[in-house]
């Protein structure tokens, strides 16, 4: 079933893989039998998505990143998730994007936003995904996590942001039940930062982030993920 997927939902849901594992690695919740899986499977995904998605056909890359999905979900059942999700679902029930593709563009803002609860694992995070961190600070070495994030996402073809959303496949914009509340197109207003906030705050998965959260905090992180850019 792998081998079908598409180039592009081949990258989205192998980001959905690293926000699953990378949100337990950092979570308050920091249950430490989640800690080991989660590592390994940051190192899976960057040595591997991108073949995954450039090379469809190579066995050893989908297997790794098969194992990578099954292993990255032990860690969030017990590790707990975080405001990657939150903004995942805020932007998909107003608009019914793919979750991984919210997902690949949340993960580079909020790990920019919780960057200050915990370097030490960011570090852990930079040297997993392959960046060579030795006689580094860890605040240095956290910035190094989220440069190979941004990386890797513009590697494998991730939106700059939710408003430079293509049509991809099989997407649903503007189809869904609550089409009236979006659109086919991400607007990205004041409104938007507005109410995918306020949608974030009452999340389920926002109470396991690393970082406290809050409107006036946050807000500035949405506003980014729907019309900035790291590229």
């Amino acid at each position: 079933l792998f081998f079908s997927m598409p180039q592009d939902l081949t990258a989205f849901c192998g980001f959905d893989v690293l926000a699953h594992a990378s949100e337990p690695y950092v979570s308050r919740i920091d249950f430490l039998p989640s800690l080991g899986s989660a590592l390994k499977v940051i190192e899976l995904v960057a040595q591997n998505l991108r073949r995954t998605v450039y090379e469809p056909l190579n066995y050893e890359a989908r297997y790794n990143m098969m194992y990578a999905s099954y292993m990255a979900a032990q860690s969030f059942n017990s590790g707990g998730l975080g405001i990657i999700h939150a903004m995942s679902h805020a932007i998909s029930a107003y608009y019914d994007t793919h979750h991984g593709l919210n997902n690949a563009i949340a993960l580079p803002r909020v790990w920019e936003y919780n960057l200050p609860t915990n370097y030490k694992r960011f570090r852990d995070i930079a040297r997993a995904m392959g960046e060579n961190v030795d006689g580094l600070t860890d605040v240095a070495a956290a910035d190094r996590a989220l440069e190979a994030a941004v990386r890797l996402s513009k590697d494998v073809g991730v939106p700059e942001n939710f408003c430079a959303t293509p049509d991809y496949t099989k997407s649903r914009m503007g189809l869904g039940k609550y089409a009236e509340w979006g659109g086919n197109k991400i607007v990205g207003d004041e409104r938007d930062v507005d109410r995918i906030s306020k949608h974030l705050l009452g999340d389920g998965s926002t109470p396991g982030n690393a970082r406290e959260v809050t409107y006036d905090a946050v807000a500035p992180v949405v506003r980014h993920a729907l019309t900035g850019s790291y590229y």
